[in-house]
C-alpha cells in the first residue's frame, strides 16, 4: 500500500485550506441552527435561505472538514460526533464576531471587555480591578456578566465572555485543563456566618457537628460552593445539613443571615466584607473548610488580547 509523502500531504491541506478560505459566517451559523433544531429544514428557515441552498452550504461545510458533519433522515439532521466537535469551535467563532459588532456599536477606539463572574467577585475583586484601572487611566469598557461556575465557563468556551474571574480547579469537575488557563488569585476559604445576636457568634471554637441543625441557607445542588459544603461534613462521616432555604446569591444569603438565626456558607471575601458592616459574624471553626483560590481563566489556546492581558497583569498585582 502507497502512502502520500510529504509533497501530497501538503497539497492535500492546501487543498482543504483553500476550501476553509471559501466559508462565510452564513456557514458557521447554519451548523449552529441544525445543533439547535434538529433540522437542516428548520436552520434554512431561519436564515430565509432555500432548502437547496442550505443543502449546499452543508456540502460546503463538509467538504471544507473532509468530514460528515450531519446525519439526514426524514427526521431531520442530527449532528455527527465530528460535527460537534466543529460546532463547539465555531461557536468561539461566532461568539467573537459577536463581540465586535457589540465592541463597534459604541466608542470603537475603548475597547470593550467581556468579564463573566461568580457572585463572590462582586463584591472584593471586581471592585479594586475597576477602581485600580480607573486610577491608571487605563480602564476599558466592561460588561460583567454574572453566573455559575457551568454557566460562565460555557459562555468562555463559547466565545461570549472574554475571561471568567471565579472558582474553579480540576478537582471540580468543572475545569477542562486542555481548553482553559487557570491562573490563581487570592485563597477563597470558605467560611460560615451568622447574625450579630447568635450565641454561636460568642463561641470560642464551633465543630461542624455543632452547626447540623441549622437553620440554613445555601446554595443548591450542583453548585460549587455546595459542592465542598457537603464534602466538608461528608469527610467528617456526616450527613450534610438539609437546606431550609436554597439560594446561589451570597448576598441574598448573607443579608438572610444578619436579620434570622439562619446560617450560611459563603467565601470569605464575602463574609469579611459584611462584617465589616456589622451585619454577620464569623464563626470559628475548630476544623477550617480546605483552602480554594479564585482564579482568572481564559480559553487556553485563543489569540491574547491586549485588554484582557491588562486585566490578568493588574488582577495578579492587586492579589500578590
Amino acid at each position: 500500500m502507497k502512502y502520500p509523502g510529504p509533497a501530497m500531504a501538503n497539497a492535500s491541506k492546501e487543498i482543504q485550506l483553500n476550501r476553509l478560505d471559501r466559508l462565510r459566517v452564513g456557514h458557521l451559523r447554519l451548523l449552529e441552527l441544525v445543533g439547535s433544531s434538529g433540522s437542516l429544514t428548520a436552520a434554512a428557515s431561519s436564515l430565509r435561505i432555500s432548502q437547496p441552498t442550505a443543502t449546499k452550504m452543508l456540502q460546503d461545510l463538509e467538504s471544507a472538514f473532509a468530514h460528515s458533519l450531519v446525519d439526514r433522515s426524514t427526521r431531520g439532521g442530527k449532528l455527527t460526533a465530528v460535527g460537534q466537535r466543529v460546532l463547539e469551535r465555531l461557536r468561539v467563532a461566532t461568539g467573537s464576531l459577536t463581540a465586535i459588532g457589540e465592541a463597534l456599536d459604541a466608542e470603537a477606539q475603548t475597547p470593550l471587555v467581556r468579564i463573566g463572574i461568580l457572585p463572590l467577585a462582586g463584591v472584593f475583586l471586581i471592585p479594586r480591578l475597576i477602581a485600580t484601572l480607573s486610577a491608571s487611566g487605563e480602564l476599558p469598557r466592561i460588561r460583567l456578566v454574572e453566573g455559575t461556575v457551568q454557566s460562565v465557563l460555557a459562555m468562555l468556551r463559547e466565545g461570549h465572555v472574554d475571561c471568567v474571574i471565579g472558582r474553579a480547579t480540576a478537582n471540580s469537575g468543572h475545569m477542562d485543563e486542555a481548553r482553559f488557563d487557570a491562573m490563581p488569585l487570592v485563597d477563597e476559604r470558605l467560611e460560615i456566618a451568622c447574625g450579630s445576636s447568635n450565641a454561636l457568634a460568642r463561641k470560642r471554637q464551633v465543630a461542624l457537628p455543632d452547626l447540623k441543625q441549622g437553620p440554613w441557607i445555601i446554595p443548591g445542588p450542583g453548585t460549587y460552593t455546595r459542592q465542598l459544603f457537603d464534602a466538608a461534613f461528608a469527610g467528617m462521616g456526616m450527613t450534610p445539613p438539609q437546606a431550609q432555604v436554597e439560594s446561589a446569591s451570597f448576598y441574598v444569603n448573607l443579608a438572610t443571615v444578619a436579620q434570622s438565626d439562619f446560617l450560611t456558607v459563603a467565601p470569605s471575601s464575602s463574609v469579611d466584607y459584611y462584617a465589616s458592616l456589622g451585619k454577620v459574624k464569623k464563626i470559628r471553626l475548630a476544623q477550617p473548610f480546605q483552602s480554594d483560590f479564585s482564579v482568572f481563566i481564559t480559553l487556553r489556546h485563543a489569540p491574547p488580547l491586549s485588554h484582557v492581558e491588562a486585566i490578568r497583569g493588574t488582577l495578579k498585582t492587586l492579589c500578590a
